[in-house]
């Protein structure tokens, strides 16, 4: 979650330090929806919060909980000291989850089953290996010692007092897989062939990362890279330096509380060696510990050609004897479907879309596909659409199908979902009806299926205790029935027109695309990837399709004619019906009682504000608080002028994203023209009250809500015999429309497509002003070839002549305030250039990445991240109506550098440089500005 807001550079600097409690950002819950009830239940050291329907998952979470607790316990030197609350959702259709200790400890666990090769899915029990990686977090975290044990009893819990938690994410990340890894059955990600398959493309690369590189947040590939090598890191120090030299390091560095000052000393004093040292011995280990497999794996060179190369992701469907569909995404363009032209030997182009996770084609039918949608009330779920006429059909409306595959004769598609962590299987028809075929028990996960030419459908399949099989459904009995029952993982599946099956399985610890014959039950191996090979298709000019892992993503090869590396029969790999896992206790519980959110309002933490200058001397606190489900967020700041005996504040409140209420007043001191003096005391005083999303539609794109706003200017302290002119009292209230469908790519700088537009209305009800005011602005952001963007702004307003007039001219408040909007920006004048009652601009801006650095400057806490440029050109006027339309233009140049502090937090710097072309009005500025973004 982010939020932009303009800061002086000394303010920024103490905001990405801690020094200064920004607006509360918790990530709220989705909205509840009719019937869904909120409840609370505790063990010893945990309390979960669930809605009704997920009260199997909340015991079965404080079982699974508490056992993660007694294994961390005996690792650790030091156990939280308060309960950690633990939060279940099923808003999502993917797998994740996430811990802080702010303001107080807490993990947020997404009840979806990780259902695809990712490195998620080596796991005993997906529940239990989740836990374990979020808690150890807390653990982590939660670490202190010495002047942060001594700080967190006066101030509370502030972000500076938690050492590890403004830790490199390499480290914390790092740890947490390590831990997740920590087990005799073999589960988690570093005995994982997904986890490794990177690793060892990063060594074959020749091009494994610097340190400097991997310990800040980066958006190079592989994407989590800070996951990958913070766990072969840590793995590594445990292995060379030992357990305990590895808790020494963490005990010791918990007791700073300069943020990442003193880690090479903690690093010294643990490990005898700073980081530096230690990372040059890291990867001269990984070197030794994969050479030999890269070495193998050359020996039997792969005859596969490249088919495409440039995204980095990719999804693949077979539609036929000629047709090869595919999804691609490659971060600097927008994602889009093409269809492969074997004549041409290139990749037609047919629509651009959003996420797909699941993409099948029928010869007549056409194109089915799951797209993952994100709505307005927090949720992401997927759903069915169908390519009809060059646009897509929804087929369902959150339904939650993330895979899809057609029917035989294309009156209806299979799609397989899971909903309170239970895995369906699904028969939509074309008309939208939908009949579930079958619904598995906890701890069965159904991912990646295929039908046969007969119609039977094959899943790849997790059963509880279980790796991933090759099941087969059987209709009539409503179940699945073995096909395999080997300790590898198997996925990915497809079918040749002769009937045999294709899939990616890790038999020989690498992923490898192997061919079985059904009947009798016979595999050969097809590719001899040194990374692995994914998704096959089969297509009958280009012969086996499947896609590589190189060190930059996914690439798309084929093999003509296909000879088999090796051949086996199926019972040549060993039988597993079963595996071990994890013994679970059932542990003692409180009764359920209904959730309130009181009992984690409370505030955490204060911190001491000063600021001082000759007119004023304030003193004060700042704090923050949130409960537990994120829905309700405030923040505190109060300061009292013992200069000049007047009181400062600042009040905000936030009800998930819909309700938003602030509430401040501060006083500047203004230049007295008849002594020279800063003697004039101005008091402003603010309130914006805000309900958003009334009304929602058009997938979520279109939006309407209601707002009051509040501004009153007076003049509180003066010599005597002067005034104050501008003093005014303005009480707007008001509704909005707004349309906004833009979309980020990963290698492009803000926005690299879509539209934002707004319509305000508002009318005075109170104050100085009378009549109503109308505004409309849309801002088009277009995706040009490669990292270029082109993006256009026009806006309009007008205000009854009773009503407050428009100021047109230079601008630093908040740029996507709503209501209120009275100050007009254009850049190269000064504010109010021009005033008048009614107002339009346009403007033009092409901006592009130029370089994306992504280095630390040692373990300082500060780096830098991508450097962006762009030019503009600004123009508009304002007026009134006894007037006419005079433009003012101004042309400028900027560019952005991202520092990136405290190894995480991006700090935007904006340098810019604006002309005014008027010769009375127009002048030259030259900017510094910061952004900071959380």
């Amino acid at each position: 979650m982010s939020a932009k807001f303009v800061l002086s550079p000394i303010m920024g600097l103490m905001v990405c330090l801690g020094m200064h409690t920004p607006t509360v950002l918790a990530e709220s819950v989705a909205w509840d929806q009719a019937g869904q009830q909120w409840q609370t239940q505790q063990s010893q050291h945990f309390i979960v919060h669930f809605r009704s329907e997920l009260a199997q998952y909340a015991a079965r979470s404080l079982d699974i909980a508490e056992k993660v607790h007694q294994d961390l316990a005996s690792q650790f030197s030091k156990m939280p000291a308060e309960k950690t609350h633990l939060t279940l959702v099923d808003d999502y259709d993917y797998s994740n989850g996430w811990a802080t200790p702010l303001p107080y400890a807490q993990i947020r666990l997404i009840l979806n089953p990780p259902s695809d090769v990712n490195g998620l899915e080596g796991n005993d029990e997906w529940l239990h290996m989740l836990i374990r990686h979020e808690y150890t977090h807390i653990v982590h975290m939660e670490l202190n010692e010495r002047a942060v044990t001594g700080a967190r009893r006066i101030f509370g819990r502030h972000t500076l007092l938690f050492p590890h938690a403004m830790t490199p994410s390499m480290l914390l990340e790092g740890l947490a897989v390590y831990m997740e890894s920590q087990n005799e059955q073999g589960y988690g990600r570093l005995h994982n062939s997904h986890f490794a398959m990177q690793m060892r493309m990063e060594v074959a690369s020749g091009q494994l990362a610097d340190l400097n590189q991997i310990v800040v947040a980066n958006k190079r590939l592989p994407l989590g890279s800070n996951y990958l090598y913070g766990a072969y890191f840590i793995d590594y120090l445990a292995k060379t330096y030992g357990e305990d030299a590895l808790q020494h390091f963490l005990s010791d560095y918990s007791g700073y509380l300069i943020p990442g000052v003193f880690l090479n000393r903690s690093a010294q004093r643990a490990f005898g060696k700073d980081f530096f040292a230690l990372w040059q011995e890291f990867r001269a280990d990984l070197i030794t510990q994969f050479s030999d497999q890269i070495v193998q794996s050359k020996e039997q060179p792969s005859e596969a050609q490249s088919l495409d190369s440039q995204p980095f992701e990719y999804l693949l469907a077979n539609g036929g004897s000629e047709q090869l569909l595919a999804w691609r995404r490659d971060g600097v363009d927008r994602a889009n479907l093409a269809m492969w032209d074997s004549k041409q030997n290139q990749w037609q182009r047919l629509l651009t879309t959003k996420s797909l996770t699941s993409l099948d084609v029928h010869p007549q039918q056409g194109i089915v596909a799951s797209q993952v949608n994100s709505y307005l009330d927090g949720r992401v779920l997927n759903d069915l659409y169908r390519y009809v006429d060059g646009q897509w059909q929804r087929l369902t409306e959150q339904q939650r199908f993330t895979q899809v595959r057609w029917s035989r004769d294309g009156q209806s598609v299979f799609a397989t979902r899971h909903e309170q962590g239970l895995p369906e299987l699904w028969q939509v028809t074309l008309d939208g009806q939908q009949t579930r075929l079958w619904q598995g028990t906890y701890g069965w996960v159904i991912g990646d299926m295929a039908l046969s030419p007969t119609g039977d459908i094959y899943a790849s399949v997790k059963q509880p205790s279980s790796a991933w099989n090759i099941m087969r459904f059987v209709a009539k009995e409503q179940r699945w029935l073995a096909v395999t029952e080997t300790s590898a993982t198997e996925h990915q599946l497809s079918f040749t027109q002769e009937g045999e099956l294709l899939f990616s399985a890790d038999y020989t610890g690498r992923y490898q695309i192997y061919r079985m014959d059904l009947a009798s039950l016979q595999l050969e191996q097809l590719t001899n990837e040194i990374g692995g090979a994914f998704s096959p298709q089969w297509n009958q000019s280009q012969g086996l399709i499947y896609q590589a892992y190189e060190h930059d993503g996914y690439h798309l090869r084929h093999i003509p004619a296909v000879t088999a590396f090796n051949e086996a029969p199926l019972s040549s790999f060993a039988k597993v019906t079963s595996a071990a896992s994890t013994p679970i206790s059932q542990v003692e519980k409180s009764d359920t009682t209904d959730y309130s959110p009181l009992s984690t309002l409370t505030p955490r933490y204060w911190v001491p504000v000063w600021q001082g200058d000759d007119n004023q001397s304030l003193l004060g606190f700042s704090t923050s608080g949130s409960d537990v489900l994120g829905r309700h967020q405030y923040e505190i700041q109060a300061a009292w002028d013992t200069k000049n005996a007047l009181a400062t504040y600042q009040l905000g409140y936030q009800y998930d994203n819909r309700w938003q209420a602030t509430l401040s007043r501060e006083h500047e001191f203004k230049l007295n023209p008849l002594t020279n003096k800063d003697d004039r005391i101005v008091r402003q005083d603010d309130l914006t009250l805000q309900r958003n999303y009334l009304w929602h539609g058009l997938d979520d794109n279109l939006m309407f809500g209601i707002g009051t706003y509040w501004q009153k200017e007076s003049l509180i302290k003066a010599p005597q015999g002067t005034r104050y002119t501008q003093a005014s009292d303005e009480w707007l209230a008001g509704a909005a429309l707004q349309w906004d469908n833009r979309e980020g790519l990963l290698n492009v700088p803000g926005y690299a497509w879509g539209h934002y537009a707004d319509l305000v209305w508002e009318s005075n009800v109170g104050g100085d002003y009378s009549g109503q005011k109308w505004q409309a602005q849309w801002q088009a952001h277009w995706d040009l070839p490669g990292s270029f963007n082109l993006t256009t702004h026009l806006a309009a307003g007008y205000a009854d002549s009773k009503a407050k007039a428009f100021e047109l001219g230079s601008y630093e408040g908040d740029s996507a305030q709503l209501y209120g909007r009275q100050q007009i920006e254009l850049r190269g004048y000064s504010s109010a250039a021009q005033v008048g009652q009614a107002y339009a601009t346009q403007s033009v801006e092409l901006s592009r990445l130029l370089y994306r650095a992504e280095r630390n400057w040692n373990l300082w806490p500060i780096g830098l991240g991508d450097i962006s440029g762009s030019v503009f050109v600004d123009s508009g006027s304002s007026w009134n109506d006894n007037q006419n339309y005079q433009a003012l233009t101004g042309i400028g140049a900027e560019m952005q550098i991202d520092t990136i502090v405290l190894y995480g937090g991006t700090l935007p710097v904006r340098i810019g440089y604006a002309h005014g072309l008027d010769s009375k009005l127009g002048k030259d500025e030259v900017y510094i500005k910061l952004t900071a973004q959380f």
